[in-house]
């Protein structure tokens, strides 16, 4: 079968050198040619794209291949970063060996596209777009190098501790939504940054966003919840919806893994494409939800 590789060497902190990586993948029988995962070259690629791309590397290659690709072709995604919550919301290979041991029996799952309108021109993502204390979070770890699980929840309950209330509106398929939150995810998948399961009721592929926020009165539930997120679901407050249309007072504006802080609309919508991503995943696996 003809392939497209995309590898980022700099993803995570495993072993995954390209020359290992291939002669497994080929090996299995993948006929590969191997891309950028960066640049220009990622568009002109993707455009001749065969029945499979393969994408080596963590959310934010992922991310940058995926909502790039064209809908004919199935995505399999190596996990080779730190959080890899797409990997694992989807169902998560072992290694690049087990994915090259069992690609021909892989089971397909479908992986929703989602856009965002308003923040500039119309662009799609795969993980979340948030704002608030979460989006502020995200943005203080990348300025500060933080890196690693821990680490990164440790930063989370830092700032969560000392955000300020956000009035928000919000019309979900037309339903009013409004209240005081410290954040709002509108959420693809169920994890959020460091393996952090805030939907745990999203599916990735249900064609459907959920809309999480956080009143005031739960922050310290929500800071207990960050020290041990594994033990029960999160204390927040959820709605699915297939469009939701949003207003939030300030930024920082989170769109997958990329923060910014910029003067917002009177509304943002989101929704999701009428076509999804194939994604191939283990046969066994299940995502996190």
């Amino acid at each position: 079968m003809q392939a497209l590789l995309f590898h980022n060497p700099s993803a995570g902190q495993g072993d995954h050198s390209l020359r290992e990586l291939t002669a497994a993948l080929e090996r299995a029988g993948l006929s590969l040619r191997v891309c950028p995962s960066k640049g220009e070259a990622v568009a002109s690629a993707l455009e001749t794209a065969p029945d499979l791309v393969i994408v080596a590397g963590g959310d934010g290659t992922v991310g940058r291949i995926a909502t790039r690709m064209p809908n004919r072709a199935h995505l399999a995604i190596l996990p080779f970063g730190t959080a890899n919550n797409l990997a694992r919301s989807l169902g998560l290979w072992d290694s690049h060996r087990a994915f090259a041991e069992s690609w021909r029996q892989a089971r397909q799952v479908r992986l929703d596209r989602a856009f965002v309108e308003g923040l500039g021109e119309r662009q799609r993502f795969l993980e979340a777009v948030g704002f608030g204390a979460l989006a502020r979070a995200v943005d203080h770890a990348d300025k500060s190098g933080t890196e690693g699980i821990e680490a990164g929840r440790a930063a989370f309950r830092t700032i969560l501790s000392h955000a300020e209330p956000r009035r928000f509106r919000a019309l979900l398929d037309g339903e009013p939504w409004e209240g005081e939150s410290l954040f709002a995810e509108a959420m693809n998948i169920p994890l959020f940054g460091p393996n952090l399961a805030i939907a745990p009721q999203a599916r990735p592929g249900d064609g459907r966003l959920d809309l999480v926020v956080l009143p005031p009165e739960r922050r310290e539930a929500m800071i207990a919840w960050l020290h041990a997120p594994e033990q029960g679901p999160p204390p927040t407050l959820s709605r699915a919806a297939h469009e939701i249309v949003l207003s939030w007072p300030a930024g920082p504006v989170r769109q997958d893994d990329t923060c910014r802080d910029e003067t917002l609309p009177e509304e943002i919508r989101l929704g999701l494409e009428q076509e999804a991503l194939t994604v191939l995943v283990p046969a066994a696996a299940e995502g996190v939800a």
